[in-house]
């Protein structure tokens, strides 16, 4: 399973993908900033994780905070540290956090959708490890995409031009598993450069805070992507905000 979500994470075009989506770090890491003032985080000690090529990790750095990193691919940890060079990152599974990061933190984030990958016995283990690495007088602070939402507005076929590649998105949600297939082209002057493949388990809130609510964590807040609005079933992200209970 780990190879096989290697070679997705570590595509050079999907690297390049994440990449052209820099700025979108910057408003995620100005929230951030905003929550830990709302709920009286002392600290400055942050986890990101799936940290990616560190466009969150790099805007936190900037206000302040002590970024630790940590991806399961070689190639984002290597552009992570490249991108950010007062933080630091570590290879690692976030299935095994407790293993590789010995420290507590303040602000523990998992954002821009990446539980699902697995199974949902390896989600409830990652929320675990979470709240291993989650100091008690701390957050974490965990966005999805919002599975009702994607039942009923998620397009069979998507696509986006992230310069220089046009990237086609072919959906398949199957109902008994929760989880969407999807087969993704990149195409390059009018020709095919590569394809990928893979699937994910999307939750509906209700399942995701019964998984969080087993891994050991109270929840604060649930709102809608980053922003002050509290979610609703049709938004199309939540991002819950919790502590360890």
């Amino acid at each position: 399973m780990e190879e096989y979500w290697l070679k997705i994470f570590e595509s050079d075009l999907y690297i390049n993908e994440m990449l052209k989506i820099w700025e979108e770090g910057e408003k995620w890491a100005k929230w951030i900033d905003e929550v830990a003032k709302k709920f009286g985080v002392k600290g400055k000690k942050v986890l990101d994780v799936p940290c990616g090529v560190g466009r969150v990790s790099y805007f936190l750095s900037n206000m302040g905070y002590q970024v630790t990193g940590v991806d399961i691919s070689d190639k984002m940890i290597k552009k992570a540290k490249e991108n950010v060079k007062n933080g630091e990152f570590i290879r690692g599974d976030m299935r095994k956090l407790s293993e590789i990061i010995k420290s507590k933190f303040d602000i523990v984030i998992n954002i821009f959708n990446s539980l699902g990958y697995y199974e949902e016995e390896d989600d409830l283990k990652i929320l675990r490890e979470l709240r291993e690495v989650t100091s008690l007088e701390g957050i974490v602070i965990i966005n999805l995409e919002n599975r009702d939402f994607v039942i009923y507005n998620k397009p069979e076929i998507v696509h986006s031009y992230v310069p220089p590649y046009l990237i086609i998105d072919q959906n398949k949600f199957d109902p008994f598993t929760s989880r969407l297939q999807v087969i993704r082209t990149y195409i390059k002057d009018g020709k095919e450069v590569e394809k990928i493949s893979f699937s994910q388990r999307y939750y509906s809130l209700h399942e995701i805070i019964n998984l969080m609510k087993k891994a050991g964590f109270k929840i604060l807040e649930v709102y809608s992507g980053y922003s002050w609005k509290n979610f609703e079933i049709s938004d199309p992200q939540m991002t819950i905000v919790a502590k360890p209970s």
